[in-house]
This record gives structure tokens, C-alpha cells and sequence, in this order.
């Protein structure tokens, strides 16, 4: 938490962690308790749209071959290029992350201001990696162990018919700053490993940390 008081306005809180770590269950907790949450990733999707602003630029670098019949950029298609080349997911952060930083962190403004007695959450995987960590009050690393992030990222591409190979799962892992790196810019941890229940529970004491500190 930054040192300085922040009575005058509510807070903001950044939540990340690795991938299929639990990041959005544990948002969706705090939404639950009264949290206003921001979800990064949905900004970032509509980006990809075919009349986002950065439309032009995306196929510029990437190509044509990444949109759809409807004129979208497909995550299917930008995934595939992506996940396994370092450097073309460089090349899409720098264009989508400053939009995304800026219009997540103005709309969390916005509400803080309004209402001092508020929290709100920046649901953000990149929020260390883009920089951002600075524009929250609280730092919230989700973690779980890689071979809980495997079974995971396997069992929701089966539910959504869309299966990935263990070596695919392992790549979208790899392709993230490591979880111990990620922890060191934390306020709080939550390990996600066990049941619901334990979740919960982390949860709650980190709902009470937000309420003291207000």
C-alpha cells in the first residue's frame, strides 16, 4: 500500500497473477462484498474490434490474416502468432497496453473521486509487466503452482471445445513473467490451491485489510 492517505478518494487495487491462477474468481469475491471491479482484459478485447483505434496499426504488424469474416482481430488467430514469438507479443503490448492503461486507470479514477468510501479493482494480468503497478494503491498477486496453472488452462479448453495440447498450456505459462517475480511487487498474496473455502477466506482478510485502510 503507498504511504500516502488516501481519505480523500476510494481505493484502487490491482489484481494479477499468472494465468488460470484464479485472478478473476478472486475479483468476482470482492465484487461480491461491495468491490467496483474494471476488467483489463474486456478493454483489451474491445481493441481488437474492427473500429478500434489502433485497427490499422495491429494489421500493419500483423497482418490481414489476423481478422475475421467480421473484420475483428481474432484471439484465436493473434494467440497463435503470439504465444510462442517473444518478440511479436512485445510488438501487440506496446500497441494495446498504453489504451488499455490509459482507459482503465481513468475510469478507475473517475470512480474513486466520486465515491471515497469505494475499491476498486483493476483485474489486469499485465499489470506488473506493462508498468502499471504504479498507478494503484494495492498490488494483489494470485498465485498457484505450475501444475495447478496446467490442469486448469487443459480443463477450460476442453470446456470451451477448444483443446490445447499440454505443450500449448505450457507455452501460454511460459510466455508470462514468472509467478516469483510477480510476488515481489505484491501487498498481498492470495494462494489459490485449495477449496473455495480457503479462497474465501484469504479473501475476507484481504476485504478487512481494504476497509482498515480506508
Amino acid at each position: 500500500m503507498k504511504s500516502e492517505t488516501k481519505k480523500d478518494r476510494g481505493i484502487i487495487v490491482g489484481i494479477t497473477g499468472g494465468i488460470a491462477c484464479g485472478k478473476t474468481k478472486v475479483s468476482e469475491l470482492l465484487a461480491e462484498k461491495g468491490a467496483i471491479p474494471i476488467n483489463v482484459d474486456e478493454i483489451g478485447h474491445q481493441l481488437l474490434r474492427f473500429d478500434s483505434p489502433v485497427i490499422d496499426e495491429l494489421i500493419e504488424t500483423f497482418g490481414t490474416e489476423i481478422l475475421d469474416q467480421s473484420g475483428d482481430v481474432s484471439r484465436k488467430k493473434l494467440g497463435a502468432i503470439v504465444f510462442n514469438d517473444k518478440s511479436a507479443r512485445e510488438r501487440l503490448n506496446a500497441i494495446l497496453h498504453p489504451l488499455i492503461i490509459h482507459r482503465s486507470h481513468s475510469r478507475a479514477q473517475q470512480l474513486v473521486h466520486e465515491d471515497p468510501s469505494c475499491v476498486v479493482l483493476l483485474d489486469a494480468p499485465l499489470l506488473i509487466e506493462a508498468g502499471a503497478y504504479d498507478s494503484v494503491d494495492l498490488i494483489v498477486v494470485v498465485t498457484a503452482s505450475n501444475e495447478t496453472q496446467l490442469q486448469r488452462i487443459l480443463e477450460r479448453s476442453q470446456e470451451q471445445n477448444r483443446p490445447l495440447t499440454e505443450a500449448d498450456a505450457q507455452s501460454r505459462i511460459d510466455s508470462q513473467m514468472p509467478l516469483s517475480e510477480k510476488v515481489k511487487y505484491a501487498d498481498v498474496v492470495i494462494e489459490n490451491e485449495g477449496s473455495l473455502e480457503e479462497l474465501q477466506k484469504q479473501v475476507e482478510s484481504l476485504w478487512d485489510k481494504l476497509h482498515k485502510d480506508l
